[in-house]
C-alpha cells in the first residue's frame, strides 16, 4: 500500500509518475507549506488513490490522470487549498473520481473511461476549458447536486456547443457574456419529472433571441421516461414552474432533441409531454423551532413505489448530509411524516434542510430547501461561490428585512474599493449573482454593508 506525502517543493519534469494506492484514503497528499509543481507537459498519474491538497498545487500545462479500479477523492484539507487543473483525465475501469470541493480546469477534462461525480460541488471550465471524450462509458454526473460551469461571449452563435457540455445554441442575436451551468439532478413539477440532466443558460442579453437549441443527453440519464416522448421544457424561476416548449426534431439514436424559435434562454430540461405522475407528490414541507430542537413535518398526497425519505441538513445552505432516514408509510394515498433535529443549531446561527425521496429502484428527487435562524433573524453574509471564479459570483446571505439599497463593495488587497453595487434585498434567504468579469486576476475582499462586518476573500481568475 503506497501513500505519497509531499512536504516540500517537488517539480514534475517531463516524466510520467505513477502512484499506486489501495484505498480512497491513499494517494497524493500535499501538506501545508508544500508545493507540487508540474512543469511543461508532464503527466501525473494517480492509480487507485486521491489527491488531497492543503498546500500549493501548480498544474502548469500538464495532465493529472486518475486511473485504476478504486474510487478517488479530489479534495483539500485546508491551507491555501487551491485545486486548479490544466488537464484533468479520468481513466478508471471501475469506481469513480469524486469531488469533495470545487475545482477548475482551464484546458480539457479528458474522459477516457469511468465517471467524474460532482457530488454537490462545481467543476468550473472558466472561459477556456472544455470536456473531451464524453460517452456512455466515460461521463460526468452529479445526481446529488453540483454543476459544470462555463462562461463565454456568444455573439450570433451558430450551433456552438459551449465547452462541449452537450447543448448547442444558434441565434442571430448577440447574447453577450453567457454563463452555462449543466447539472444532473432530476427536475420535477406537479405534473411530471425530467431526465437526469438540465442546463441553466444565463446570457447578458436575453430578449428576442429566436434561438435554436439542440439538447444532447445520454441513455443512462433517461430514467424511466419513454425516449420517443421527449420534449424540451423551460423554467424562468429555477425549476419552480415549467413551460412546455416542445420539439422540432428528435433523434433517439443520436440522443438529442432540437427546438427552434426560443425567445429567452433559462433553465432547460427534457421530459415527456405525456403526464408522468411523480413517484411521490409532496404537498408540504415545513418546520418549527422548539427550544434547541427543530421539528420538520412533510406530507404527501400520492406515493408510488416509494421506499423512504432521507432528511438532509446543511450549515451553509449548499453542502448537505443525511442526518435521519424515515421509512415510507406504504400508503398509496399519501401520508404525514415528522423528524426532529435535536440541538439543531450547534454553534451556528442558521441551518438548512431538504428531503430526499428515494424510490424502491433507487431513483430519487429532492424537495425545496427550507432554513431556520436562531432567535430573531439577523443579517448574515453566508458565502460566495464559485470561488475562485472568472465569471458571475453568487452572493448568499440572510436579511432581516427587505432593503432596496444594500451596498456591495469589492476591495483589493490594499483596501481600495475597486467595484461596488446597490442590491435589492428581500427578507430572508437571498442568492444574488454579481459579475466580476471586469476585474483583473487577483485576490479581493467582498463585503455587504450592515451584514455582521464580515468580509469574504475571493480569487478572480
Amino acid at each position: 500500500m503506497q501513500h505519497i506525502l509531499l512536504t516540500r517543493t517537488i517539480a514534475v519534469l517531463f516524466v510520467l509518475i505513477y502512484f499506486s494506492a489501495r484505498s480512497t484514503a491513499q494517494g497524493v497528499t500535499i501538506t501545508t507549506g508544500a508545493n507540487l509543481v508540474i512543469n511543461g507537459n508532464a503527466n501525473l498519474v494517480i492509480n487507485d488513490g486521491g489527491l488531497n491538497n492543503s498546500g500549493v498545487f501548480t498544474s502548469g500545462t500538464g495532465t493529472v490522470t486518475f486511473s485504476g479500479t478504486a474510487s478517488s477523492l479530489i479534495t483539500t484539507l485546508g491551507g491555501t487549498s487551491s485545486l486548479n487543473f490544466y488537464n484533468l483525465s479520468i481513466n478508471k475501469s471501475s469506481g469513480s473520481a469524486k469531488l469533495t470541493r470545487n475545482i477548475s480546469v482551464s484546458n480539457n477534462v479528458l474522459l477516457q473511461m469511468g465517471s467524474l461525480d460532482l457530488s454537490t460541488f462545481d467543476l468550473d471550465l472558466g472561459s477556456t476549458g472544455n470536456i473531451s471524450g464524453e460517452s456512455a462509458s466515460a461521463f460526468i454526473t452529479g445526481l446529488s447536486g453540483g454543476s459544470v460551469l462555463k462562461t463565454v461571449n456568444l455573439n450570433a452563435p451558430n450551433a456552438v456547443n459551449v465547452g462541449n457540455m452537450g447543448i448547442e445554441i444558434t441565434s442571430a442575436a448577440n447574447l453577450g457574456l453567457t454563463t452555462i451551468k449543466r447539472g444532473h439532478m432530476q427536475q420535477v413539477s406537479s405534473s411530471g419529472y425530467g431526465i437526469y440532466r438540465y442546463y441553466d443558460i444565463i446570457p447578458a442579453n436575453n430578449t428576442s433571441l429566436n434561438a435554436t437549441v439542440k439538447f444532447n443527453y445520454r441513455d443512462q440519464e433517461l430514467g424511466s421516461i419513454n425516449e420517443n416522448e421527449l420534449k424540451l421544457w423551460s423554467s424562468a424561476n429555477n425549476g419552480s414552474t415549467w413551460n412546455l416548449l416542445g420539439a422540432d426534431a428528435l433523434d433517439a439514436s443520436a440522443n438529442f432533441v432540437l427546438k427552434n424559435g426560443i425567445g429567452q434562454l433559462n433553465r432547460l430540461t427534457l421530459a415527456s409531454s405525456v403526464n408522468n405522475p411523480l413517484p411521490v407528490n409532496l404537498v408540504s414541507f415545513t418546520g418549527q423551532i422548539a427550544g434547541n430542537n427543530i421539528i420538520l413535518n412533510w406530507s404527501t398526497s400520492l406515493e408510488l413505489n416509494n421506499s423512504h425519505f432521507e432528511v438532509e441538513k446543511s450549515v451553509d445552505g449548499r453542502n448537505f448530509s443525511v442526518f435521519a432516514t424515515v421509512r415510507s408509510s406504504g400508503n398509496a394515498l399519501g401520508g404525514n411524516y415528522q423528524s426532529t433535529d435535536a440541538n439543531a443549531f450547534g454553534s451556528g446561527n442558521a441551518v438548512y434542510y431538504r428531503i430526499k425521496q428515494v424510490d424502491v429502484d433507487g431513483k430519487h428527487t429532492y424537495t425545496k430547501v427550507i432554513y431556520f435562524t436562531k432567535g430573531t433573524i439577523t443579517n448574515s453574509f453566508i458565502g460566495v461561490y464559485p470561488n475562485p471564479s472568472n465569471g458571475p459570483l453568487q452572493l448568499r446571505f440572510i436579511s432581516n428585512g427587505a432593503v432596496k439599497a444594500t451596498i456591495l463593495q469589492i476591495l483589493d488587497v490594499s483596501g481600495k474599493t475597486v467595484a461596488s453595487a446597490r442590491l435589492n434585498v428581500q427578507a430572508g434567504l437571498n442568492d444574488i449573482p454579481f459579475d466580476v468579469s471586469g476585474l483583473s486576476q487577483g485576490t479581493y475582499m467582498i463585503k455587504l454593508s450592515g451584514f455582521d462586518f464580515k468580509t469574504i476573500t475571493i480569487i478572480k481568475r
